[in-house]
């Protein structure tokens, strides 16, 4: 039976994981005796060195590093330029990925060509999507694209049988923030309800020690920071030491040397600093307690989405090297009434997603369980009512997956017309202008004959997979003419571009 791996594609650190013989996840280490890669890369085409050497490149070559690609994952047009060559963060996470798994079959000694990839559960198609298809570009058979919490909780739960109950998992990344309330059974786990931001994470705690660092030498010594990037990288390695420290001390220095320009009898000449700058636990945790409350506001939101309250939640599950900031588990205490867990934070998604990769091959050393997976957002169509352009939500948000819904009742505007264009959004608002990006497809369909306005009975029909990926079908109840689309990352971006990627990728060195 081929081997099927887990891969939780993560904003700053990857990992990959398997079962082993006796059907128990592992996460797989890598080359360096780590259980997580950074998800860094050092791009000097054909050469691509992935991982730690990349991350600490950052401060000697900082214009050669790609990192936090994640957070711009199916985002249209967006791209990466290194030495006037661009990139899209679809090519740079399958670097990453190659990388992984590479390292994962030295260790296996076997090959691996499958492997579920785990997501925010607040992704967008467009951002899952972007994620098969780095998977599918790093050669990989891509089972299924898996909710981080839900991998989360199917790695905790899995071997915790017992009464039923809903856990609520609180997933703080290095670049992106998900909630969700699942309802684990004896063999089943299903989602209730689920929230999050992807531009939200760990990250975003490390500008703020970035931030302080700089007020500090302005206020007390006088001068500012001078553009450099070699120094921000520099900074930037030692917020995240410094934010990881502060886990179990109450306050840590952070020490580096800073240029600054000195007048002589000449002209100018640089010289460099030492500074020194300390930061408690009770100064970052103020810098940073608006972040802390946006995480707290999608908990309640969630809640209420689910018609919950903390006492129907069961245990709460913390996930993401984020989530070790005793603040963030003095809050859930506060909210919960509990001390939240603590299983596995950096390991239990890639863990998850072996498991249920290891399901979907039907590995029989693996327990059958029952993962419900649902629809992120809401599916619509922009129609126009009392002249007033408004979207129609067909399938909810929580819909389980599969699932397909068809609505009637949608005809022409003006007299006449020959083609109606269908126009799908996906999420929860009303109005087209609160989706910066537009519709996530578009087609048209033939309403010939010309009939007058309002005749035509035109029905549109969505069928989602367990993958979240959309087919769309707007069909002419009276003709019988229809036509379709599939909503997918590749057939938004110029099919030229992605065989050059996949070129590129064929001809890279990957170290």
């Amino acid at each position: 039976m081929a081997r099927a791996v887990g891969i939780d594609l993560g904003t700053t650190y990857s990992a990959v994981a398997c079962v082993d013989e006796y059907g128990k996840p592992m996460v797989i280490k890598n080359a360096d005796g780590q259980t997580t890669t950074p998800s860094a890369v050092f791009v000097d085409p054909p050469n691509y060195v992935v991982g730690e050497v990349a991350l600490q490149s950052t401060m000697t070559d900082p214009g050669k590093v790609v990192q936090f690609v994640k957070r711009f994952m199916g985002v249209p047009d967006y791209r990466v330029m290194v030495n006037d060559q661009t990139f899209s963060p679809e090519f740079i996470s399958s670097v990453i990925i190659r990388k992984v798994v590479q390292e994962a079959e030295e260790a296996l000694g076997e090959r691996i060509q499958q492997a579920v990839i785990t997501v925010p559960a607040y992704f967008t198609e467009s951002q899952r999507q972007a994620t098969y298809e780095a998977g599918a570009l790093a050669g990989l058979n891509v089972l299924r694209i898996i909710n981080e919490p839900t991998a989360a909780a199917l790695s905790y739960g899995i071997s915790r049988r017992g009464r039923p109950r809903n856990i609520l998992v609180y997933d703080l990344g290095g670049g992106t923030f998900d909630v969700t309330v699942l309802a684990i059974d004896n063999d089943s786990l299903n989602v209730i309800a689920i929230g999050g931001d992807p531009h939200l994470g760990g990250k975003d705690w490390d500008d703020r020690i970035m931030n302080f660092i700089e007020d500090e030498l302005r206020e007390k010594f006088g001068y500012e920071l001078e553009p450099d990037p070699s120094l921000e990288a520099e900074l930037r390695l030692k917020a995240e030491a410094a934010k990881r420290q502060l886990t179990g001390r109450p306050s840590v220095p952070i020490t580096f040397k800073a240029k600054r320009q000195l007048a002589t009898g000449t002209g100018s000449m640089d010289t460099f600093i030492p500074v020194r700058v300390e930061l408690s636990r009770e100064k970052f945790e103020e810098i940073t307690s608006d972040l802390l409350s946006r995480t707290e506001m999608l908990l309640e939101n969630v809640l209420n989405q689910g018609n919950l309250t903390w006492d129907d939640i069961s245990e709460t599950l913390c996930v993401g090297g984020s989530s070790r900031m005793p603040m963030v588990r003095e809050m859930l205490t506060r909210l919960s009434g509990r001390r939240p867990l603590l299983h596995d934070p950096d390991e239990c998604v890639a863990k998850g997603a072996a498991l249920q990769a290891a399901l979907l091959v039907k590995d029989e050393t693996v327990e059958e369980v029952n993962v419900g997976h649902v629809l992120a957002h809401s599916l619509g169509v922009a129609t126009v009512k009392n002249g007033r352009t408004l979207i129609d939500h067909i399938i909810p948000a929580l819909t389980p997956l599969p699932c397909s819904q068809t609505r009637g009742g949608y005809t022409t505007t003006i007299d006449g017309q020959e083609k109606v264009q269908v126009r799908i959004y996906e999420g929860e608002a009303a109005d087209p202008q609160a989706y910066p990006n537009g519709p996530i497809g578009v087609f048209n369909l033939d309403t010939t004959p010309p009939r007058p306005a309002g005749r035509p009975n035109i029905a549109v029909e969505f069928r989602c997979d367990e993958n979240g990926r959309i087919i769309a079908v707007a069909r002419d109840s009276d003709t019988g003419r229809e036509s379709r689309v599939m909503i997918s990352l590749a057939g938004e971006r110029d099919d030229s571009e992605v065989e050059e990627e996949a070129l590129l990728l064929s001809q890279a060195i990957i170290s």
